[in-house]
């Protein structure tokens, strides 16, 4: 069941509220339930009501500290983003052999990458004249990825559905795990998508009795304030107002310490390098790798890696780089396993062994 934060309508669909417009979200499905052990955003599946389905490694990412604040870099995600985590949701619950998106930087690379991995053909329209070079390749390195010039005449999967809006929820529960002594969290503000969804995930854990963080919304000075931001504001989020030059030298001194964020998300450190005890959610990187081989194309160390995973089954990195007599780099090995992950070739998964999150590859099955 969906439901509609605003005025309350719930039922089955559409992807927006019939009565007001806002957007829709699935209730929570019983009480917060965590499965122990499952190092992917799929430990809260039985809180989404989604059952496990695709995933490339997303959620789980790192909480470290910068300047004496918190930081949640999502750049970490499989694509780069905290969009994988919606992604994985919606691409599990999709229905559908084929699905038309329209291009929007890096929502439309996460959900191409996550379709794609369970063999739904993905039609991308794009604008040549305006599309990031560096995603174009990407996109049209992807497996079951079809590049489409002009304007979608319909669109099947956007920014912003239910589904995928219940994805970034769980960000809001692993910081629930992993930052007790949080006070607020602060939040970059384009749409207010995400936002959104990490609202509905705190009021979820606040009806069970747990105390939730202030939300803070960073947004550029000039940037006008979004139906969802206001909506956020009347329910007691706070509006963070930044200078443009501040999130570049936020930006700045994030990549410096290894994180390289878009001055878009680096809004977030700076709000909450305002405020005691808060948590920066960083969104998702600005970089991107420049080169993917050719669709069909394997590279040599990629075709030695896919040999090795044939004979011996499930591997670490380290373990495959072990196999092929330590001759390449390890950097190099994982470069190849990521390649081979995007394309689907490579399945990838995670145990936890004590403290640590173990990563390891193996062939998806008929390759």
């Amino acid at each position: 069941m969906l439901q509609c934060l605003r005025c309350g309508y719930r039922g089955s669909g559409p992807k927006r509220c019939p009565r007001c417009g806002f957007p829709l979200i699935p209730e929570p499905q019983g009480r917060f339930r965590i499965v122990e052990g499952e190092p992917t955003i799929w430990r809260y599946g039985p809180t989404l009501g989604v059952s496990k389905g695709v995933t490339l490694g997303e959620g789980m990412t790192p909480l470290r500290k910068i300047g004496g604040v918190a930081i949640k870099d999502e750049s970490r995600n499989p694509t780069g983003s905290i969009m994988d985590r919606g992604s994985a949701v919606l691409a599990s619950v999709y229905q559908g052999a084929r699905a038309a998106v329209a291009f929007s930087e890096d929502f439309t690379l996460s959900i191409a990458t996550y379709f794609s991995a369970r063999g739904i053909t993905v039609e991308v329209y794009m604008d040549p004249t305006s599309a990031n070079y560096a995603d174009f390749i990407l996109l049209a390195s992807l497996p079951n990825v079809e590049i489409r010039f002009g304007v979608a005449p319909k669109v099947d999967v956007e920014y912003g559905e239910p589904y995928f809006l219940a994805g970034i929820k769980t960000l809001a529960y692993e910081l629930f795990e992993g930052a007790r002594k949080m006070e607020a969290v602060a939040v970059p503000l384009e749409r207010g998508y995400i936002a959104l969804a990490i609202y509905q995930a705190f009021r979820e854990l606040e009806e069970e009795g747990y105390t939730a963080p202030r939300l803070l919304l960073a947004k550029y000075r000039e940037a006008s304030v979004s139906e969802i931001a206001r909506w956020l504001i009347d329910k007691g989020a706070e509006l963070i107002e930044v200078d443009s030059v501040d999130a570049v030298r936020a930006a700045v001194e994030l990549a410096r310490e290894g994180i390289y964020a878009k001055p878009l998300s680096a809004m977030a450190y700076v709000a909450a390098a305002q405020e005691k005890n808060a948590v920066a959610v960083i969104t998702g990187t600005g970089l991107r790798r420049p080169y993917l081989p050719r669709r069909g194309e394997l590279g040599g160390l990629q075709a030695q890696i896919i040999e090795v995973l044939r004979r011996r089954g499930e591997m670490t990195a380290y373990q495959i780089w072990d196999a092929l007599g330590r001759r390449p780099t390890l950097r190099g090995v994982y470069k190849a396993l990521s390649s081979l992950a995007a394309r689907g070739i490579v399945a990838q998964s995670y145990q936890i062994e004590g403290k640590r999150r173990i990563k390891r590859f193996k062939l998806n099955s008929g390759k």
